[in-house]
């Protein structure tokens, strides 16, 4: 076991649940003293007790990012305790399922806020601290569609693109020195995000594939933190599509709204805010289970293929 954030101060928001929980635990291996910050409260202490088991010192603080006196708070409390902040994970975030024009205006505003102004709040309070020091990593948890379209997730998409834009700007204002910003731009990964998620498109969602590990993403955290650079992206397949859109826009237009209602929503749904307005406690978990389902899916497909594989060689030699 490694120990290079030993006695490193790593706060981490949206921690309760997904890739945050998981980087929290890689951070905890790594002998990290950590802040585990979200808007729950069981499952947030959850996560912490886990880091606890790991051997490294964790503590919960109950914070809605999109609050900036709760993230003013936060901050101030880790300084005061801890006398600083090495690393800030900046990874809580909404998701919403649905067409513009289904979308609420609220539910729109609300994810904006946490997703765009949930990074500006934290930011502010933390550069006058990080100044002072001289030095301070934060790393932007955002998502493959900081660079993509994506239809059906037009406040999502547009929280997304407008943080990486923003975290884009500090790095060019503080290049040169010991205050760095770097983006993680994860693809589709194994979280209870779309279980959580509000939907109105009456359809019951489901992630685009292929599923990447919540273990992968953490470790991609840690890596982003400990050598930072503009783009770190998890799952090459979808980060593929970057250049895609750029270098043939017409053909990856035309291809994502098909995609998305064949692969990502299936089945029908009741509309829902999901977990908008209020944490989905009971329902955080590190992982949304579809990596397992996956495996339990195509392994007999795999298998079956592989024995008719042998069949058929087997008949060709008695023949």
């Amino acid at each position: 076991m490694g120990h290079r954030y030993r006695g490193k101060i790593v706060v981490i928001t949206g921690a309760s649940s997904g890739i945050g929980r998981a980087a929290a635990h890689e951070f905890a291996r790594q002998g990290a003293t950590l802040v585990l910050a979200a808007r729950g409260h069981d499952s947030l202490e959850a996560a912490a007790a886990e880091c606890r088991k790991l051997g490294a010192e964790a503590i919960a603080i109950p914070t809605d990012v999109a609050d900036e006196h709760q993230v003013k708070d936060l901050i101030g409390t880790v300084t005061t305790r801890f006398g600083r902040i090495d690393v800030f994970v900046g990874n809580a975030a909404l998701f919403v399922y649905g067409l513009f024009e289904q979308t609420p205006t609220e539910a729109f505003k609300r994810v904006v806020d946490t997703n765009l102004y949930g990074h500006l709040n934290a930011i502010t309070h933390l550069l006058p601290h990080w100044k002072q020091r001289g030095k301070g990593t934060y790393v932007l948890v955002g998502s493959i569609q900081s660079l993509l379209s994506a239809p059906y997730q037009s406040a999502y998409v547009t929280s997304k693109h407008a943080a990486l834009g923003l975290v884009d700007v500090l790095g060019d204002e503080f290049a040169g020195t010991g205050i760095r910003f770097t983006a993680l731009l994860p693809s589709t990964i194994d979280t209870p995000i779309y279980q959580n998620g509000a939907n109105y498109t009456g359809k019951t969602s489901h992630p685009l594939p292929p599923t990447v590990s919540v273990e992968r993403a953490g470790r991609a955290v840690v890596q982003a933190a400990t050598h930072p650079k503009r783009y770190r992206f998890v799952g090459r397949i979808q980060a593929s599509l970057v250049p895609l859109q750029y270098m043939f826009p017409g053909l990856f237009h035309k291809i994502t709204k098909p995609m998305v209602e064949t692969f990502a929503l299936r089945g029908k749904g009741a509309p829902t805010d999901g977990n908008l307005y209020a944490p989905a406690d009971a329902a955080n978990a590190t992982n949304g289970g579809w990596v397992a389902k996956r495996r339990r899916v195509t392994r007999p497909v795999l298998w079956a293929g592989a024995l008719v594989a042998v069949a058929a060689v087997a008949l060709r030699r008695r023949r």
